[in-house]
């Protein structure tokens, strides 16, 4: 089983705002949720992407563009068509999103301390 990392930079800590909405709607858009799916087995194009979900371009352009906006996907690489055409090929990110309701006294260093003694007192994470 392969360790992993609970790391700064795997976290993001969001308290309820603007930025945290638009990753609730995001994440609340089916859609989006399909191509999480989707990019967990392996990186995909926009076309791949549509393919395989039976969306038409516009509707997937505007969840990609949703996903990136909130930081769940990237671009990994760009490809060029045998037309000479720009592919970019997404990726997910690999982070854990704390959203933290209430007022700002939790401070981000306190609730990755909190994540840090659940994950070694095998208690707070879901099991799949």
């Amino acid at each position: 089983m392969q360790k992993e990392d609970y790391s700064e930079q795997s976290l993001e800590v969001l308290f309820i705002s603007e930025n945290s909405r638009k990753l609730m709607q995001a994440l609340s858009n089916a859609n989006s949720i399909k191509i999480l799916k989707l990019l967990e087995t392996r990186d995909l194009s926009a076309g791949e992407l549509a393919e395989k979900l039976g969306l038409g371009l516009s509707t997937l352009k505007y969840n990609l563009d949703s996903l990136i906006a909130v930081g769940m996907i990237r671009v990994s690489e760009v490809k060029w068509s045998q037309r000479g055409r720009k592919i970019k090929i997404y990726e997910p990110v690999e982070k854990i999103i704390v959203l933290v309701p209430g007022s700002r006294d939790a401070s981000r260093g306190s609730v990755l301390e909190l994540l840090l003694r659940c994950k070694e007192e095998d208690f707070c994470f879901g099991r799949d």
